[in-house]
């Protein structure tokens, strides 16, 4: 049987590197995201915004039509604008991060449940900030660590339809975002050597990297795992004194 799969936040990053990998080991894909993801092998697309009533309308419209059933769904889609501390965020910023990384994923899994079949599975893409805080950044760490319980929430809500729910955590990953505030700080050399210090494996993670692990969660071989946090973080989290650095 053809996996159906449904990739939020798939224009670029960590989304696309999931929707790619799905694609790749055959999968049929509804990739979602405010801008056109590219086109893959064996993809659907929708533009769509997840944090608004007519974009989730949008998607689970291409969802049923396309696929008819969602066998894993990835909520991916996330936001971030520029930090700012627990005094200084606009409530604005507030408000579109909250709607974004916690409020859709909540709204779309409702919206889906109907497509989801027993042994299905949902996989959150949650953050390292959502396991501790960092500081100058309150609407994002709060955003995500909302989204870790979320997840198990879901978890316990979700179980007596036969349906799994999990999460990862990545660390800092060499998405775009990532590179090109590196590239904009005023010694990239050396702030990409101070995160690749944040890590035990003293290296950036990748996307693809996420990507397995993700795949893995969505797939029978994990089919005994719910309610779990995956870190993909290179160690970062196993140590206290590397909590709070910048990611």
């Amino acid at each position: 049987m053809t996996l159906n799969v449904m990739v939020t936040g798939a224009a670029r990053g960590i989304g696309r590197a999931i929707a790619e990998l799905y694609a790749e080991r055959g999968a049929r894909v509804l990739s979602a995201d405010l801008n056109l993801p590219p086109l893959l092998k064996g993809q659907e697309r929708v533009k769509a915004d997840v944090a608004s009533r007519a974009g989730r309308a949008r998607i689970v419209a291409a969802a049923r039509d396309k696929l008819g059933r969602v066998d894993v769904l990835v909520n991916n889609a996330a936001y971030q604008e520029a930090h700012g501390s627990v005094l200084e965020v606009s409530e604005a910023g507030w408000q579109r991060t909250l709607d974004v990384n916690l409020t859709a994923p909540l709204l779309l899994v409702r919206a889906l449940i109907e497509l989801l079949p027993p042994g299905g599975a949902v996989v959150n893409v949650a953050s390292v900030q959502g396991l501790f805080a960092e500081q100058g950044n309150a609407a994002y760490t709060s955003s995500k660590g909302g989204l870790v319980n979320l997840t198990r929430a879901m978890c316990l809500d979700l179980a007596p339809r036969g349906l799994r729910v999990n999460a990862v955590a990545p660390g800092a990953i060499s998405t775009e975002g990532l590179r090109a505030a590196i590239d904009a700080s005023d010694d990239p050399d050396q702030t990409r050597r101070d995160y690749e210090d944040l890590h035990a494996l003293r290296r950036i993670g990748t996307p693809r990297e996420v990507a397995q692990a993700v795949y893995f969660l969505g797939s029978p071989e994990a089919s005994f795992i719910t309610g779990v946090i995956l870190p993909i973080d290179g160690g970062m989290t196993a140590s206290f004194m590397m909590a709070g650095r910048p990611v």
